[in-house]
């Protein structure tokens, strides 16, 4: 038993060293593999960053950036929580109304430093998966502008 264990430990660290070099190389993202789970995790606020909405704004705030011609990668974790997570570029200092606002509509963030994980490019199962896969070549949108479409989403439709 202890052969197939050790077996299919190396073959999950061989697919997780992959999956670390894939991001790395199409995207040159920030990447680190969690020791404890294998998990390919990415680290925010250099090159990347993210914004947590809740599942019914996120809808609306990804076909305001639709219509606006931006285009945000957005992970989902079924059964964790009802947040997507949209992808940006780094974020940038905002006044004080505008955080109070990503609060008030329950727009969350991490801190610069904290990872989150990133799912296989064709996972669709359980889990951790794309709900908006990145394109290779396509750069992240500003995290303003997703900033600016979550607000005006929500003054669109009322408080979430």
């Amino acid at each position: 038993m202890t052969v197939a264990l050790d077996h299919q430990r190396q073959r999950v660290d061989h697919q997780s060293d992959q999956l670390l070099q894939y991001y790395h190389d199409a995207f040159a993202w920030p990447t680190t593999i969690d020791s404890s789970t294998g998990d390919v995790r990415l680290r925010l606020g250099t090159v990347v960053d993210a914004l947590f909405i809740r599942d019914r704004l996120a809808v609306a705030v990804n076909n305001f950036l639709v219509r606006h011609m931006l285009r945000a990668p957005i992970i989902t974790v079924p059964g964790d929580s009802t947040d997507w997570i949209f992808l940006t570029q780094s974020r940038t200092t905002m006044r004080l109304a505008v955080w109070e606002d990503l609060v008030r509509i329950d727009v969350g963030w991490k801190r610069r430093g904290d990872t989150i994980s990133l799912p296989a490019p064709d996972t669709v199962g359980e889990g951790v998966r794309w709900l908006e896969r990145p394109r290779q070549h396509h750069g992240l949108p500003p995290w303003t502008a997703v900033v600016a479409a979550a607000r005006r989403a929500s003054s669109s439709y009322g408080t979430w």
